[in-house]
């Protein structure tokens, strides 16, 4: 049985096949659990004879932490990408997220299906078809 996470975690890996389709070329594949509790991808392709690629956390906390940066430094460190010596960090995180901390050599990618409003992780989706219902009821 999924759980919240799981489920979360799946609009993230979709949202990363938008990014990263597998018709150019990309191929998605799990990173081993690096002990903390975001998940994290590996992207890479070969084309043209360069390989390009990434490592990708997902993190839904509010706040970025040192902690969170450690986690993805320790995840590229223990998943290597093939043919790069020093491929792209990636955080995706959801919208409004505080992210003071992260160092510049890492890349912040905003989540198009979460945010922070307030101290609430909202489902951006799930929000604009309760916006839509309602404006149809004072429509009608």
């Amino acid at each position: 049985m999924g759980s919240n996470d799981d489920i979360m975690h799946e609009f993230v890996r979709k949202e990363l096949k938008k990014l990263y389709p597998s018709v150019d070329g990309w191929q998605i594949r799990p990173a081993a659990k690096s002990g903390g509790k975001e998940q994290g991808f590996v992207v890479a392709r070969r084309i043209l004879g360069k390989s390009e690629g990434a490592h990708v956390l997902v993190s839904f906390d509010h706040v970025v932490t040192p902690g969170t940066i450690d986690s993805l430094t320790a995840m590229a460190r223990n998943n290597p990408v093939p043919g790069l010596a020093s491929p792209k960090k990636i955080l995706v995180i959801p919208q409004n997220t505080n992210v003071m901390v992260v160092p510049s050599e890492v890349t912040v990618l905003p989540m198009q299906s979460f945010a922070w409003e307030n101290k609430e992780l909202v489902w951006l989706k799930r929000r604009n078809q309760v916006s839509e219902k309602a404006s149809a009821a004072k429509r009608s």
